[in-house]
């Protein structure tokens, strides 16, 4: 028998797995006081699933998601057009559903979420890394990255970066060899 594991030392002060937050910034007054508000307006609802309101998500946040996209970026949308899913992971799964087949091509930012990973290499998806600078992914990098592709007769179908909260020192792609091309 192997030597028992050692004992769970609690989190790392940074950990970037996993999307753990800096602690310091919750806003613990604030989730008090929207949980004693929530509580009090819809405390009935709460033991029903979706509030009763569907799998779309709750009505509130829906229609606020539709006021920010036509406030923020002009898209005209109600309500029943967004739905509000379970965690990032339900959101790629249901993108990938409709958009990927096995050896499809994806680009992902060179250090990514792990758990995206894991999802594509299921699939059979080919993982292409572009690198990323202290803006995000480098523009130039990502041109010759699809130059290469298209030279190949390649087009990725989609292309996913982190528009906020960009950290390096996450998971790479290039893993466990998970990238298969890279041009």
């Amino acid at each position: 028998m192997p030597a028992p594991a050692a004992r769970w030392g609690g989190n790392a002060k940074y950990n970037f797995i996993g999307g753990h937050n800096d602690r310091s910034l919750i806003p613990v007054e604030g989730l008090i006081q929207a949980t004693a508000d929530v509580l009090r307006r819809e405390g009935a609802d709460l033991a029903l699933y979706s509030l009763a309101q569907g799998p779309q998500g709750y009505l509130g946040l829906r229609q606020f998601v539709a006021d920010k996209l036509a406030r923020w970026r002009g898209i005209s949308a109600r309500p029943d057009d967004v739905l509000i899913t379970s965690g990032s992971g339900q959101a790629i799964d249901l993108i990938n559903q409709v958009l990927l087949e096995p050896g499809d091509t994806v680009i992902l930012e060179e250090f990514t979420y792990g758990g995206y990973l894991t999802k594509l290499r299921r699939l059979g998806v080919t993982i292409v890394p572009a690198p990323l600078d202290d803006d995000g992914i480098r523009i130039d990098a990502l041109a010759e990255i699809l130059a290469g592709l298209k030279q190949k007769g390649v087009t990725a179908k989609y292309l996913c970066t982190t528009a906020t909260i960009q950290t390096r020192p996450a998971v790479s792609c290039r893993s466990n060899g998970a990238v298969s091309s890279w041009p």
